[in-house]
């Protein structure tokens, strides 16, 4: 029997997670909780930067399978 899971992914960059509970993958969590010098870009300038180095994720995310909050209550 075949059984086939939806793939979970991280909300930023799009990369494929293990975990189900995750939202995000290593690499996007430990950029959004450093700290950033005055000299580096911000946090606004690294998120604009990924959302475009990943468009087609970011354009094919299929909201209207996402359940809502009132869902879970």
């Amino acid at each position: 029997m075949d059984i086939t899971m939806e793939e979970h992914r991280c909300v930023i960059c799009g990369k494929i997670l293990h975990d189900p509970l995750a939202i995000y993958c290593s690499e996007c969590e430990y950029e959004l909780k450093r700290a950033r010098l005055s000299d580096e870009e911000s946090l606004e300038e690294w998120l604009e930067r990924m959302k475009e180095a990943n468009p087609y994720y970011h354009s094919e995310v299929d909201h209207t399978r996402v359940k809502s909050l009132d869902n879970w209550f």
